[in-house]
């Protein structure tokens, strides 16, 4: 995706309406959105049920935030500035602004943070890894360890479950 992807459409496109198919998609978004934010309630309700998820998805935040560490070596409090000067520097600019905007509107109505800008933030990033490499490296190491501890996870609560059952 180029920089000119992210441009603001002209005046007589903006005054279009989107295809059908576009509008489905964007209802289908919204709708896992809200799904997702309804899981996330739920599962914070039923903490003691879903702890070991939980706990799961807390330890890879925690090497999610060590890898940042490595890449952004800073105090805790200037880590932030230094990654939004480091992504406002590429060719994704647009694309984290945006995601920055819904993730504040997010937060503030405490909605789920993976928006539709999330996900073009995210294809913006691999269509110019050569300058995001460093984030994607963080990225990569957060999948590969999470990915490992969940089917750990699932192996242990699968054995549980067979021992449970006899």
């Amino acid at each position: 995706m180029s920089s000119t992807d992210l441009k603001p459409e002209s005046k007589s496109e903006s005054n279009q309406v989107p295809s059908k198919e576009v509008g489905d998609r964007l209802q289908r978004e919204d709708e896992c959105t809200e799904a997702y934010s309804m899981l996330e309630k739920c599962m914070k309700a039923r903490f003691d049920y879903f702890e070991p998820y939980l706990a799961l998805k807390n330890a890879s935040a925690e090497v999610m935030a060590r890898e940042i560490e490595v890449f952004l070596p800073a105090k805790p409090k200037d880590r932030d500035e230094l990654l939004g000067k480091f992504m406002t520097r590429g060719d994704c600019k647009q694309a984290f602004m945006a995601w920055m905007d819904s993730y504040e509107e997010a937060k503030k109505n405490k909605g789920s943070l993976y928006t539709p800008a999330l996900n073009t933030l995210s294809k913006c990033i691999e269509a110019h890894s050569d300058y995001y490499q460093p984030l994607l490296t963080v990225v990569k190491n957060y999948k590969e360890h999470y990915s490992k501890e969940r089917i750990a996870f699932l192996d242990a609560w699968e054995q549980a479950q067979a021992e449970a059952e006899g």
